[in-house]
């Protein structure tokens, strides 16, 4: 796809939200690559078109630029608490299309706003585990991500990152400086099939994409994971 064919990368969004948020991904990649050596392989299997959901391991305020490096031109949404949306970093965040939830709206809201995406044709990037890792290992998925799926049968992308844990571990403050991100995209597989199956199959393969993704991110990495 070529990268102005808007109408193909995010059906029905503007085209000078798609051109801000390809800057902006482009901006902070620069950082990322010299400062955390981030480095993305496999995306060659990003869809180029249809609905995509993005299933990724979560491990630090880091992994959004690890996952929009990996979606190539593929614009996602990503579902943020409301508290993330004050001051500069709050319309920063929503000009590049993060959908805000209440923190009593729950999964029943991001699950609403990500159908939503979905059936338009567009991509959400989802954290399955519900929130960042406290050891930098994958934690198990929460059920919703079934009901997103079953819902919007998108083409799914697993996606797994390494080394952001180290970069920014929970509940460090501020990033440590150096080290190695390694981030690694696999081969997309049919929503079809996966709400076709029985609920605890179902999310065993989800699971078990991510994990070997973030296993070949970490062989890649080269190094085990750092706490604080």
């Amino acid at each position: 796809m070529r990268w102005w064919r808007f109408s193909e990368r995010v059906p029905g969004k503007p085209r000078l939200q798609v051109f801000w948020w390809a800057f902006a991904e482009g901006f902070m990649r620069v950082p990322c690559n010299a400062v955390w050596g981030m480095r993305v392989r496999g995306r060659e299997n990003v869809p180029t078109q249809g609905p995509v959901l993005f299933i990724s391991n979560h491990q630090s305020f880091f992994d959004p630029m690890c996952n929009g490096a990996a979606a190539a031109d593929r614009q996602f949404t990503i579902i943020a608490k409301k508290g993330l949306f004050r001051g500069p970093f709050g319309w920063i965040i929503k000009s590049l299309g993060a959908k805000p939830i209440s923190l009593n709206g729950g999964d029943g809201e991001s699950l609403r706003i990500s159908i939503d995406e979905l059936q338009a044709g567009r991509c959400v990037c989802m954290y399955p585990e519900g929130a960042r890792t406290f050891d930098g290992t994958v934690q198990p998925f929460r059920r919703g991500v079934l009901l997103l799926i079953r819902k919007a049968k998108p083409q799914i992308v697993p996606i797994g990152i390494a080394g952001s844990y180290s970069a920014w571990p929970r509940p460090r403050m501020l990033p440590r400086f150096g080290g190695k991100i390694r981030v690694t995209v696999g081969a997309a597989f049919d929503g079809n099939a996966i709400a076709a199956m029985p609920p605890e199959e179902a999310l065993k393969v989800l699971e078990d994409s991510v994990r070997a993704q973030y296993a070949e991110a970490l062989a890649w990495r080269g190094s085990p994971e750092i706490s604080l």
